[in-house]
Formats: C-alpha cells, sequence, structure tokens
C-alpha cells in the first residue's frame, strides 16, 4: 500500500523529531529549544509537561539518557498527516542499563503551526524500560478531540470491539500473520511487565483474552461478556497506510474509573487488515 502524503513534507518532519531525540540523548538545551517556533513545548512520561520554566532540565536530564546510557537510535516509522499539522516518528533505541543491553521504543508526536514551525511535542514511551518500575501514565490530552482524520473500517472494527470486549473481533482485525507489538517485557501480562510481541492471529487473540480476563477480574465483573474499555479517540494521523491514534483509556469498570493515556500506530497489510499493531501506552 502506498502512502498518499507528500514525501517531502513527511522527510522534513521526521528531520525534526530526529533533531530532537539526538538533542535530549546529548542533552543540548540550545539545540532542541531551536526546534521551535514558539516556546518549547515537550510532554514526556518522566518529566511530565515542560513549557521553557522546566525545559532545560528536562533535556539535560532525559530519564532515558540520564537513568541509563543511550548506544544507539534509529528511526524506524515515521507518519505524517495529510494536513501537515502533525506527525508521528517511532524510533527504537538501545540503552545500556547496568552493563545489560534494553530495547526502548519512543513515539515522537509532533504538532506543527500553519507557518510549518514545530509547536509542541508529546513522547510516549514504556517508563519502565529505562527506571524498571512499572508506571501508569495518567491523562496528558483533555476530553475533547484535537484533530480526527477519517479512521479505516477496518479500525473501526478493531475499536468497536475493543469497547464491547470482543477479543475474537479485535483479533479477526489482523492478518493471519499480523503483529501485535505492546513494546512490554513479557509474554503473560500477569507477569505485570506489559504486553510484549506476539505474532500470528491465534496469539493475538490468546494474549487478547486474558488482557480480558484480567480486567474483569480488577473490575470484580461476574459476567458471562467482559466489560471491555472506552477509547477516547484524541488525534488521528494517517497517510494512507498507517494510522496513529493519541487516545486514553477509561477503564470504566475500575474501582478507581483509572484513565490512561496512550498512542498506538495500526498499519495496514495487502489484504486490508492489519499487518502490525505498535501499542506505546502503559496501562498493560
Amino acid at each position: 500500500m502506498t502512502s498518499t502524503t507528500d514525501p517531502t513534507l513527511a522527510d522534513t518532519q521526521a528531520d525534526v523529531a530526529q533533531a530532537l531525540i539526538r538533542g535530549l540523548v546529548e542533552g543540548d538545551v540550545a539545540g532542541v529549544k531551536a526546534l521551535f517556533a514558539g516556546p518549547a513545548d515537550i510532554d514526556d512520561p518522566a518529566a511530565g509537561r515542560q513549557i521553557d520554566g522546566g525545559f532545560d532540565r528536562l533535556v539535560r536530564e532525559w530519564a532515558p539518557a540520564h537513568i541509563t546510557r543511550v548506544t544507539s537510535v534509529e528511526l524506524a516509522h515515521h507518519t505524517a498527516g495529510k494536513d501537515g499539522r502533525f506527525s508521528a516518528t517511532e524510533f527504537h533505541l538501545v540503552l545500556d542499563k547496568d552493563g545489560q543491553d534494553k530495547d526502548l521504543d519512543i513515539v515522537v508526536v509532533s504538532e506543527f503551526g500553519e507557518d510549518g514551525g514545530l509547536v509542541r511535542n508529546r513522547l510516549y514511551y514504556r517508563l519502565a524500560r529505562v527506571t524498571g518500575v512499572q508506571h501508569q501514565r495518567t491523562r496528558i490530552l483533555g476530553e475533547e478531540p484535537i484533530h480526527l482524520a477519517p479512521f479505516n473500517p477496518v479500525l473501526d472494527q478493531y475499536q468497536k470491539a475493543l469497547r464491547q470486549g470482543d477479543p475474537d473481533g479485535q483479533a479477526d482485525t489482523f492478518s493471519e500473520d499480523g503483529v501485535f507489538n505492546g513494546h512490554g517485557e513479557s509474554q503473560d501480562l500477569r507477569d505485570g511487565l506489559g504486553m510484549g510481541v506476539y505474532e500470528g492471529r491465534d496469539a493475538i487473540r490468546a494474549v487478547l483474552r486474558q488482557m480480558f480476563d484480567i480486567g474483569d477480574e480488577e473490575a470484580g465483573h461476574q459476567g458471562e461478556e467482559h466489560a471491555g474499555a472506552h477509547i477516547e479517540k484524541l488525534n488521528v494521523i494517517d497517510d494512507g497506510v498507517t494510522t496513529v491514534l493519541e487516545f486514553n483509556i477509561v477503564h470504566e469498570n475500575h474501582p478507581l474509573n483509572r484513565t490512561s493515556a496512550g498512542v498506538a500506530a495500526y498499519e495496514l497489510g495487502e489484504d486490508g487488515l492489519l499487518k502490525e499493531a505498535r501499542v506505546y501506552d502503559e496501562a498493560w
């Protein structure tokens, strides 16, 4: 399948995201600030949202480069929205943590102004990969969507099944050899280390069933059907092949009505089904 986004625009926005990550790794405050058209604005899992005031410290002590040592950075995927307002750039980092290699996958969601200048960034990654402690990221965007592009029917089916607590319906949106990558460190969700990588529709179906089972247990749900999860769609970035969705998961059946911020990239295959779902939230 072919992207319908202007390739020159996509390249320019990807270059900005690469310069941002490079600046964070190097602790280059001036270099990162220079990327922004106005006040520097970054929302980070460890530091929270920083605009100018606490921004210098965020850059100098960015958690992946401050707690560990970044040994390599690779641009893995880039999705530029058709109207030029938003892009999402996925990176694969290798960290040296106490002499051991750790993988860290990061999404940089970039927001651009009408003149094409960088306005704001939101970073998503599993902080537990850096600190070793499971992290729960609460709401970072409001309840009202900031940008919604048309949603692919397959993704509508995926989201509907998630809302209804239907793991079979979700799994059926994947190609037979599809991949679900939750960027966690375990195949078994009961280990509490996040959803790992699941290859093939049957493996995806099995972990989704486990996810709903655990959710029902937490909620004290005793019904015959799974309780499901409510997804607030807040920002959709689409290039014709990949759809990136920023969202909140509202755990309506959780005792504390927990809300979790996240982002996911859904890439379609030639068969029109999901070739890969790359999910960057810390709820599981």
